[in-house]
């Protein structure tokens, strides 16, 4: 679930933790979109090994060699080095961009569609990336890596998809900055406890990289993401406008189906019926 939770919009917007007062309005909401968006691309480009001490980086190779052969760990880190050399140059691209327009002249409609275009190829360029880190993993890993990209696609398509059209109601709306600064309340429902995941091996007990449960998304996942869906709508029904809901409930609504969650979630509202 890590890539799914770091990729998801809504985490990435409740993850904004001041309001940024002290800048101009105009430029508030601006500020708070730029950061997401470099977060969500940031989000894409999994684990450097480098992260990781040599026991780590050892174990990663091992499983590697184990389940793919003798070249399948060098396929797959030299594929997703390439994904994230892509990203970096993008990240560091928009930044200049914004340098070179300024806050005051940037214009959503020409800006946001561009984002968004070099956001989708990077994410179908992602989906290589994780095939050939298949070799690596047992079925039921490569099973769940599916899903989680499935998720992710989804997630990204319904945002940016039709030149972004999505999120640039959303940000026209002031959906960033209205998150941000709602005041704190209660949600109606709470969040499950997190699930323990059963650790089989070297890599997959360090948190390390082309690591994935094998039985995600579980119920419990399912249950956590209804309960985030739930208090995201609740959360952003105070905003002045209905667009940041809406759209977000969509967001939700359509990532669950990904996951296969609502089938789950529906089999158990009606077994406990």
């Amino acid at each position: 679930m890590k890539i799914f939770v770091a990729f998801l919009f809504v985490h990435l917007i409740a993850g904004i933790l001041c309001s940024e007062d002290d800048k101009p309005k105009n430029t508030q909401n601006l500020l708070m979109f730029l950061g997401q968006y470099i977060s969500m691309l940031s989000s894409l480009r999994l684990y450097r090994l480098d992260y990781f001490g040599e026991a780590v980086k050892q174990a990663v190779i091992d499983k590697c060699k184990k389940n793919g052969g003798p070249k399948a760990f060098d396929d797959a880190k030299e594929s997703l080095l390439s994904v994230q050399n892509s990203i970096d140059s993008l990240i560091n691209d928009t930044v200049n961009q914004v340098l070179l327009v300024g806050l005051e002249s940037w214009n959503v409609q020409e800006q946001i569609p561009r984002l968004c275009d070099a956001y989708m190829t990077v994410l179908n360029q992602t989906k290589p990336a994780l095939n050939s880190v298949g070799p690596c993993l047992d079925e039921a890993e490569r099973a769940s890596a599916n899903i989680t990209y499935n998720m992710m696609f989804v997630g990204g398509d319904f945002v940016c998809g039709n030149n972004g059209s999505n999120l640039i109601s959303f940000y026209t709306a002031r959906g960033f900055e209205c998150f941000a600064n709602l005041p704190q309340r209660n949600c109606s429902v709470q969040m499950p406890p997190r699930d323990i995941p059963v650790l089989t091996d070297g890599a997959r007990m360090a948190g390390a990289p082309w690591s994935y449960e094998t039985s995600y998304p579980s119920l419990n996942d399912c249950r956590t993401l209804r309960a985030m869906k739930i208090c995201t709508a609740e959360k952003l029904s105070g905003c002045a406008q209905p667009e940041p809901a809406n759209l977000m409930n969509s967001v939700y609504a359509a990532t669950e189906k990904a996951a296969g969650c609502e089938i789950k979630l529906n089999a158990e509202a009606s077994s406990a019926a």
